[in-house]
C-alpha cells in the first residue's frame, strides 16, 4: 500500500525510528504518529479531554515544560516560537542527538472554490517556519528543510472541519452556514472537492554541549478524563 504525503511528513519529523514524541498541542499530526507505532505524549494549555486511548495527555501552560531532561527523542511544534526560553526548555527535554521539528501548510488560493472560502472565512495559514531559528539559538544543529506538494480530497464533514481549523479569529460561527452552500456549488455534482498545499517541514537535532545549567521543571498534571 502506497503511503500518504501526511504518512511520509510524519515519518521524517521523527526519524526513521520508533519514538517517544513531545507533540505541543492536541492536533491531528499527533494521531497520525501513534498510528505509525509511536509513543506519544500530548501537552498544551489546549489539552482539555483525552481523545484517543494510546496518548498520554499533560495540561501545561507557558513556556517552562513539565518533563524532567532527557525524556523524548522528538519535540513537534507545529508552530515554533522563537523565545529563547521555549528553544530552552525544547533542548532539555530531548535526548541527546533529538530532533526538534515544526510543520507549516499553505494552501493554493488559486482555485475557485478556495478563493470563495477565503471570502467567507478570512485566511489563517502560518508562516513557513523559518530555518535560522533553529541555529540563531545555539541549541541546535544545522536544520534540514522538506518541501511536500499534495492534493486532497474533501468531502462536506471535511469541508467543514478544514473551515473550521483555517478560518481567522474574527470571523463568527454564523459563518460555516455559507460554507455549506459553497460545497454544494462547487462539489455537489462529484460530493468532494480538491484541496491543494505546500507542506514545508523542519528539523534539526539537538547539540546538548551547548545546554546552560539547568533548573528543576515545574510540576506536571497529568489528566485522566476516565
Amino acid at each position: 500500500m502506497t503511503e500518504s504525503p501526511e504518512d511520509r511528513t510524519a515519518k521524517w519529523l521523527v526519524g526513521d525510528r520508533l519514538s517517544c514524541v513531545l507533540h505541543l498541542g492536541d492536533g491531528s499530526l499527533a494521531y497520525r504518529l501513534v498510528e505509525q507505532g509511536h509513543e506519544v505524549v500530548v501537552a498544551g494549555d489546549d489539552v482539555v479531554a483525552s481523545r484517543h486511548p494510546d496518548i498520554q495527555y499533560v495540561r501545561s501552560a507557558g513556556e517552562r515544560l513539565p518533563f524532567v531532561s532527557d525524556a523524548f527523542d522528538a519535540v513537534v511544534v507545529p508552530e515554533l516560537r522563537e523565545a529563547p526560553t521555549a528553544l530552552a526548555e525544547y533542548a532539555r527535554v530531548l535526548r541527546p542527538d533529538g530532533l526538534l521539528s515544526t510543520i507549516s501548510r499553505q494552501h493554493d488560493d488559486s482555485i475557485p472554490w478556495m478563493r470563495k472560502l477565503r471570502e467567507i472565512t478570512g485566511a489563517r495559514d502560518s508562516a513557513p517556519p523559518l530555518a535560522d531559528t533553529f541555529s540563531a539559538s545555539g541549541l541546535f544543529h544545522d536544520p534540514e528543510v522538506q518541501e511536500v506538494g499534495s492534493w486532497e480530497k474533501l468531502d462536506l464533514p471535511g469541508l467543514m472541519r478544514f473551515a473550521e481549523a483555517t478560518k481567522h479569529p474574527s470571523v463568527g460561527e454564523s459563518a460555516l452556514a455559507q460554507v455549506r452552500e459553497l460545497f454544494l456549488s462547487y462539489g455537489g455534482q462529484t460530493g468532494f472537492l480538491r484541496l491543494r498545499h505546500e507542506t514545508t517541514c523542519v528539523r534539526a537535532r539537538v547539540d546538548k554541549s551547548a545546554m546552560p545549567q539547568e533548573a528543576a521543571p515545574p510540576d506536571t498534571m497529568l489528566l485522566d478524563f476516565r
